[in-house]
């Protein structure tokens, strides 16, 4: 199942969610909103954007003394949560599925806060330098390719000594947005080497697979002792324990790594969904992309407790504004001004109409952080954004629409 989905039931549409559109400057507002410092706003999910939440959280809590809690649980025990009224927001990768669609009680919408990479993580001793295509991927992590030295990579590695160790594949074994996006990864660029299709949670290749939980613990496992191993996370994991990233072979032949300038140009080829979500184009046939990026999105109530609204919308104003020139330093890429503007639309669904959240001292403000936007919802899930161009998810081919994903820097 492709991670992206159609249009959700009940989503709001671009005329429902502005029917009276009105444009207010937030100096033309009499005051900002006063936060209530004695709450603690919570979330759980995603572990992909934890350590960029992470620096966000540390941040705000230093310039604003507010409190956010986020535990990076996975994206499918933060999208329960939030299903189960356990959390004020939810992260996660994916969007939520059809099965759990029906389950959410009240509005709700998709916040994009942060891009990045799914790095391709291995530790090998003596190799400081690994390229692998997205059909060799897939047989690795299919268990199809048992041995480093396998033909399929040697020849994509030309002069590199590889050793005849069998590989040890190291892979999520929780609910995970990012098991569900490499795996999606892996059925749309693999060539047919894949077919299992979109997973959250990761099939296990028989003989030499080992689970982890989040990516934490798969990272953990290979710098500890994963010697002769291979895992997927987030770019930041790797970096923190000093592991081994695969240059992966794109469409159009380079071998990238998961760089903040290469995911940037491999999400400039996604699409927005009507839901607010995005379509990732994983056969973008950009020469500097990284194919395997993707997003994260902050899942939150249209309608919350309004001092925990305010708080919220204080702290998702810093993470879509000056948090963003943090992102490299943390392994991540910042927002582009599309992804910005659609952010800032979806947040102002958040308790429509409040006063405007005061900025950190000395941050960057969201470029579209002047205005607020009075809308009416519907009974609606998800805001809409404009129409979603045609994507293009296998080369040279043309898809159905159908959306589909602690360091701190002082």
């Amino acid at each position: 199942m492709r991670t992206s989905r159609k249009l959700m039931l009940g989503a709001l549409t671009l005329s429902s969610v502005l029917v009276a559109q009105t444009v207010v400057t937030q100096t033309a507002l009499a005051q900002t909103a006063t936060l209530d410092k004695s709450i603690t706003v919570n979330g759980s999910g995603s572990t992909f954007m934890s350590n960029f939440i992470e620096q966000c959280k540390a941040d705000i809590k230093k310039s604003l003394d507010i409190n956010i809690a986020y535990q990076p649980v996975g994206s499918g025990a933060g999208r329960s949560g939030f299903i189960n009224g356990t959390t004020d927001f939810g992260g996660s990768d994916v969007p939520f599925t059809d099965t759990e669609l029906p389950k959410v009680k009240g509005k709700f919408v998709y916040i994009p806060v942060t891009i990045g990479g799914i790095a391709v993580i291995y530790r090998l001793p003596g190799v400081t330098e690994l390229k692998l295509s997205a059909q060799t991927t897939a047989k690795i992590f299919a268990g199809t390719i048992a041995k480093w030295n396998d033909e399929a990579i040697t020849r994509e590695n030309p002069g590199v000594t590889l050793p005849s160790e069998t590989i040890r594949v190291v892979v999520r074994s929780d609910s995970s947005g990012t098991s569900n996006v490499f795996s999606d990864y892996l059925a749309s660029a693999g060539k047919g080497a894949w077919t299992k299709g979109a997973q959250s949670t990761f099939p296990i290749p028989a003989g030499s697979g080992i689970a982890q939980k989040g990516s934490d613990g798969v990272t953990n496992y290979l710098a500890d002792q994963g010697n002769f191993g291979i895992t997927y996370a987030e770019t930041s994991f790797a970096t923190e324990r000093k592991l081994g990233i695969a240059k992966i072979i794109n469409t159009a032949g380079n071998a990238v790594l998961p760089d903040p300038a290469n995911v940037t140009a491999a999400m400039g080829d996604a699409a927005i969904n009507d839901d607010g979500t995005l379509l990732l184009n994983f056969n973008t046939t950009k020469a500097d992309a990284y194919p395997i990026s993707t997003t994260a999105y902050l899942i939150a109530p249209v309608a919350i407790d309004a001092k925990k609204g305010d708080v919220l919308r204080a702290f998702l104003t810093y993470a879509l504004g000056g948090c963003q020139d943090k992102a490299k330093a943390v392994g991540y890429a910042p927002l582009p001004k599309n992804l910005v503007d659609l952010s800032l639309k979806a947040l102002a669904l958040v308790n429509p109409g409040s006063a405007p959240s005061p900025l950190v001292p000395g941050a960057t403000a969201p470029a579209a952080a002047a205005t607020t936007v009075a809308a009416t919802p519907t009974t609606a899930v998800a805001p809409v954004t404009t129409k979603a161009p045609t994507a293009t998810t296998k080369k040279g081919s043309k898809a159905a629409k159908k959306p589909t994903k602690k360091t701190v820097k002082k």
